[in-house]
């Protein structure tokens, strides 16, 4: 069983406690993307409201188009991925002289007509090849292709082409890092409280967290955080109230060191979660831990 994010970083020796707070404010690359941090927030209310239509034994109106054949629209863009898959991997061998190699823009193309896991699954191939050409793969390249694999369901996908710099060469940011995370965690619901297909996903999502100082990103990101105990408390049990707790205590001690406080956005992410833990502290006879988390919750809710 995978220990929680701050074990696993301590033993691939990514970062330690007593230095996150320096890394976030040395010179880490913050994310700046205000709008992204828009739509996640958005996504999370969202996401929020189908947990609790789930729990009423609701059936979601986007599941329901599940069985439906595909559509025309859908026909064209599985065709336009096939056809430009086959082009990159064939313009892209060893034996290919520089005249011969496709244009920059290909890769970003395919990444764009990526919209069944099926099809996200054949991508780090295209890649590896693509390395093997010195083909560049940009910033926005790297956030378009992780957002387009979370998108069609395989995180796993992406976990295993971040997990390997030298061989695929992705340059995310900070708002693709959570996203990964923010997609395994979404899995933890889907799967079901307490089942193995669940510990798997909180797992990954612990890893990707552990990965993300090798890309000299800051650290202490709130979102991460927040999306790791709230992870945590879907899988639930004492395993999952164990790495949640662990994972909140951790973002104190960051918390503590902050300058600045809380964006309107980060607080709303984090006082979400912290809510959902003073309560299962509560229920678990932690009182001291509850009023711990509650002083900290005030001084985010007053940057709502």
């Amino acid at each position: 069983m995978i220990a929680p994010a701050p074990m696993i970083a301590r033993q691939l020796h990514i970062f330690r406690p007593t230095l996150m707070a320096s890394k976030v404010k040395r010179n880490a690359v913050v994310d700046e993307d205000d709008e992204e941090f828009e739509a996640e927030l958005r996504e999370l209310e969202i996401e929020k409201r189908e947990q609790e239509a789930l729990e009423r034994g609701e059936a979601l109106k986007d599941g329901e188009k599940s069985s439906e054949s595909p559509s025309t629209e859908e026909s064209e863009s599985a065709s336009q991925f096939q056809e430009l898959y086959s082009t990159i991997l064939g313009k892209t061998t060893l034996e290919k002289q520089q005249h011969e190699l496709p244009a920059h823009t290909a890769l970003f193309h395919l990444i764009e007509t990526v919209t069944t896991k099926e099809q996200a699954q054949l991508i780090p191939e295209v890649l590896r090849q693509w390395r093997q050409k010195n083909l560049p793969i940009t910033i926005p390249v790297s956030h378009k292709l992780i957002h387009s694999v979370c998108k069609a369901g395989t995180p796993e996908t992406a976990l295993e082409m971040l997990g390997d710099r030298e061989k695929y060469g992705l340059s995310p940011g900070l708002s693709t890092m959570r996203q990964v995370v923010r997609t395994f965690v979404r899995g933890v619901a889907e799967a079901g409280e307490g089942t193995d297909e669940a510990l798997e996903k909180l797992d990954r999502a612990f890893l990707t967290m552990a990965l993300i100082p090798y890309y000299n990103l800051a650290a202490g990101d709130v979102l991460v955080y927040a999306y790791l105990a709230r992870g945590s408390l879907a899988y639930g049990g004492d395993e999952g109230f164990r790495r949640a707790m662990v994972t909140m205590d951790e973002y104190l001690l960051i918390d503590r060191e902050r300058d600045q406080p809380l964006n309107r956005k980060a607080a709303a992410a984090m006082v979400v979660v912290a809510e959902q833990l003073s309560s299962a502290y509560k229920t678990k006879g932690e009182a001291e831990r509850a009023q711990e988390l509650e002083k900290h919750m005030v001084s985010w809710k007053n940057s709502l």
